[in-house]
């Protein structure tokens, strides 16, 4: 009999455990293709100017590769862990090291030629589907289908290094084991128990606490949520009390349950559990956290999706727009009468005055034209129905941009403010997240300025007719019927702007807010429901790949229970409870997690109002999870428990 025959009947015996190794590495080609495909799509590279298209795929990307190169070779150990004791046995026959090695290498070849085939395949027959759904949620027009070889050889380049990757790892550990190693290999511990376990348990639990209690101080300072190291010293808190509860707190538990009548009574399900949670915490942590970035990654975009509406609405007007220095002029009497053919009816009409001043600092991103809008404090306080007060000399940095930080402009600072000709001079007293009088996308800068109504009148009489500006502010009956006027309004100030300054203050508008969320927000669902999908099935698959490569030693520790009368029944009983906990235990702590950062990145985008149905939708994006899980668990127990009690069985 050749290398090749048995790796063959070895295939054939094993059919079903390679089974879902095989389907799952087939899925993770078949996603990657197909976001490859999309990545490579000319047509789509052309149409689209949004960088942030091209981000999202491209960390779609990385993001599945790296999943896959941690899911096929932990799957792949698992299953050279299961089969020690039948490598032990070829070996003790005479087999060399060398020679197990071609066994591993030919079957994982024709596992991965036919995974790569199969998932090259489904990707082909489904990419038509996935780019035209792509293509209509980007509303990109004249995009045709395409499919790039470059799509093919990224699959079959990626695939083919983390296989190869996977089975020099696999060899080296074959190669460095002996006889007497692997015939125990299966049998050992992940982890050794450790004595002050009982302490940690408790540390790990207390951790959890300060890190949630540290979260909600960070989250709700402005001067706090910005600073990238205390969000990072959150998540190692978080991280380490998630690890020391899964590590320890089985420990712990069993410390102060012993001596009481329920340890006594449940002692066999308690203490299978407990071996469980020291033999599995690696991965358990590991499914934690892939399960808290998953809930992250999809309950986020999934419910910007569902508040597009509610975040357009918070822009003070229906539609609004800026005319500074002769920029986006219009006569009263011309706007009027487009106001008066709106389809929509007209409700109210709001002007401000402003200042448009350059400043001495330097502008952030936002800040095209490196000034400021400028209102003072009394016409602020009208508009916002807020209470601020500036002393004379000073100034308030309102923040408008959603991003985090003073944007350049800290308390305390000089900021100095001109028309060109004529310099004001003022101290900032404060700089924060706040409501403004106008949406912050009418004019081009990441904050405004507020000042005391005396320093803002001697602006206003000495500054140019260039610096001063007018704001629009224009309310309907409903913002969702002002598709027409809106039009109309555009075309009317693109008309007079023939320069073409007037793009440098764009119209705003709920209705167009409204639809660019949405846009971006399905395209991120679309994107990230796919992947979270991916990762909660092959995270499922981890735990059964885990419950079957230990399937041997409970075998052989029930059959010594069931020859001193365990029941069938109490077996099922057992390894429903263990199971149980194994599979939940990662998704309630990730779940946590994931409530946390959501919470954390809701605060520090200044989205505190829409904190409530943030959390409504990320508790339906956690339920959908668990019913994911529980239809993975309820499979792994039935098939588990019925080959248990069969071997059961046939040796009584």
């Amino acid at each position: 009999m050749t290398f090749r025959d048995i790796a063959i009947k070895n295939f054939k015996r094993n059919f079903r455990n390679f089974f879902s190794y095989f389907i799952c590495s087939a899925f993770a080609i078949m996603i990657f293709f197909l976001y490859a495909a999309l990545f490579f799509n000319e047509s789509i590279r052309k149409e689209s100017a949004d960088d942030l298209i091209w981000i999202v795929f491209l960390m779609s990307l990385a993001a599945l590769t790296l999943f896959s190169v941690f899911f096929i070779h932990y799957a792949h150990s698992s299953f050279i862990k299961a089969r020690s004791k039948e490598f032990a046995i070829l070996m003790s026959l005479g087999m060399h090291k060398n020679d197990l090695k071609k066994i591993t290498a030919l079957e994982n070849l024709m596992i991965n030629l036919f995974s790569l085939l199969l998932g090259i395949i489904t990707g082909t027959i489904f990419s038509r589907l996935f780019q035209n759904s792509a293509i209509d949620l980007l509303e990109l027009k004249g995009v045709a289908y395409s499919l790039s070889p470059a799509s093919f050889i990224t699959t079959v380049g990626v695939f083919t290094c983390i296989f190869a990757v996977s089975q020099t790892l696999s060899s080296v550990k074959l190669s460095r084991l002996e006889l007497s190693d692997l015939m125990k290999n299966s049998r050992m511990l992940d982890n050794s128990m450790n004595r002050n376990a009982v302490k940690l348990g408790i540390a790990g639990v207390l951790l959890v606490l300060l890190s949630t209690i540290f979260l909600v101080i960070v989250a709700n300072q402005e001067n706090l949520n910005s600073n990238p190291f205390l969000i990072l010293a959150y998540i190692l808190m978080c991280f380490t009390g998630i690890y020391m509860v899964i590590a320890h707190l089985g420990n712990t538990l069993i410390g102060l349950l012993k001596n009481k009548s329920f340890y006594y009574h449940h002692i066999l399900p308690i203490t299978e559990i407990h071996h469980k949670f020291n033999q599995n915490k690696r991965i358990m942590f590991i499914l934690s956290i892939l399960s808290g970035m998953s809930i992250f990654l999809v309950a986020s975009p999934f419910s910007l999706l569902q508040l597009s509406g509610s975040i357009a609405e918070r822009n003070p007007y229906d539609i609004e727009f800026v005319s500074v220095g002769g920029i986006h002029a219009i006569g009263k009497e011309q706007l009027q009468e487009l106001l008066n053919g709106s389809s929509e009816p007209f409700k109210t009409m709001e002007t401000t005055t402003f200042l448009s001043l350059a400043m001495n600092r330097e502008g952030s991103k936002y800040d095209v034209l490196h000034s400021k809008p400028v209102i003072s404090q009394q016409m602020y306080n009208l508009l916002t129905g807020e209470s601020v007060e500036v002393p004379v000399g000073e100034a308030v940095n309102i923040i408008t941009a959603w991003e985090p930080g003073m944007h350049g402009i800290e308390p305390g600072t000089a900021l100095v403010l001109s028309d060109g000709s004529q310099a004001f001079s003022y101290t900032v007293k404060a700089s924060y997240h706040g409501g403004w009088f106008a949406t912050a996308s009418t004019y081009p800068s990441s904050s405004g300025i507020i000042v005391n109504d005396h320093d803002y009148k001697e602006m206003l009489s000495k500054v140019g007719s260039g610096a001063i500006g007018t704001h629009y502010g224009v309310d309907f009956a409903s913002w969702r019927g002002t598709e027409k006027f809106l039009q109309q309004l555009k075309h009317t100030l693109d008309a007079g702007d023939l320069d073409g300054s007037g793009t440098l203050f764009p119209v705003a508008s709920k209705l167009d807010a409204y639809k660019e969320l949405k846009k971006n927000y399905s395209l991120f669902v679309f994107v990230t429901s796919l992947i979270g999908i991916l990762f909660f099935t092959a995270g499922g698959m981890v735990l059964y790949f885990k419950q079957y490569t230990e399937m041997g030693n409970a075998i052989v520790f029930f059959r010594k229970l069931y020859k001193i009368g365990i029941s069938e029944k109490e077996v099922r009983s057992v390894v429903s409870a263990e199971l149980l906990i194994t599979f939940f235990v990662p998704l309630v702590l990730g779940s946590i997690f994931g409530y946390s950062f959501i919470y954390l990145i809701t605060h520090v985008m200044s989205g505190s109002d829409i904190l409530p149905e943030f959390m409504k939708n990320t508790t339906l994006v956690v339920a959908v999870y668990f019913v994911f899980q529980l239809s993975f668990y309820t499979m792994t127990k039935r098939k588990y428990s019925q080959e248990v009690v069969r071997k059961l069985s046939s040796a009584a």
